[in-house]
């Protein structure tokens, strides 16, 4: 058997060899770091977009059950403007408009600012205008039909009267 000559390992001979180790080890972690950080960002997003259509979902949910009861609430008003000779009667239909006001208050319902300001086409619907010289332009005068905000987007617009500036001679 032929002697193989030994080659021997210094440590001068090693510290290359050790060097390219610790930058591949060094270029691991680094990766590594890379993906739980990209990990860690997709799951924060993931929550946030969740929650976001959770929010939209429930939304959707109360509009769909506020939107009706606007409707009865509206009757329940011309019902109480009508007025009534039976005060007892009377005093009930008060008493069923005030729950129902309290049960759309609950499910956040937000009554929009009709007669005295400014109108707001994102808020109101103009169903016409009245010549009113006591009244700034584009004021709301009358509300036909109030409008409400569900968290802070317009559920139904209020119907309104404007005020239109007098034709000057």
């Amino acid at each position: 058997m032929a002697d193989a000559p030994l080659i021997h390992r210094t440590p001068e001979t090693d510290i290359p060899a050790l060097e390219q180790r610790v930058a591949e080890l060094e270029q691991a972690r680094a990766d590594e770091h890379q993906s739980r950080l990209r990990a860690l960002a997709d799951l924060e997003n993931y929550r946030r977009r969740t929650e976001r259509e959770a929010g939209g979902a429930r939304r959707a949910g109360q509009s769909e059950v506020l939107l009706p009861l606007l409707e009865v609430r509206d009757n329940l008003e011309r019902a109480l403007a009508a007025g009534s000779t039976d005060a007892v009667f009377l005093r009930g239909v008060e008493a069923i408009s005030e729950q129902l006001h309290r049960i759309v208050t609950s499910l956040g319902a937000v009554p929009i600012p009709g007669v005295g300001t400014l109108f707001d086409p994102r808020l109101h619907e103009a169903v016409g205008t009245v010549p009113a010289s006591d009244h700034p332009p584009d004021t709301v005068v009358t509300e036909i039909r109030q409008g409400f905000l569900l968290g802070g987007e317009v559920l139904r617009p209020a119907q309104v009267m404007v005020a239109q500036s007098a034709p000057e001679d």
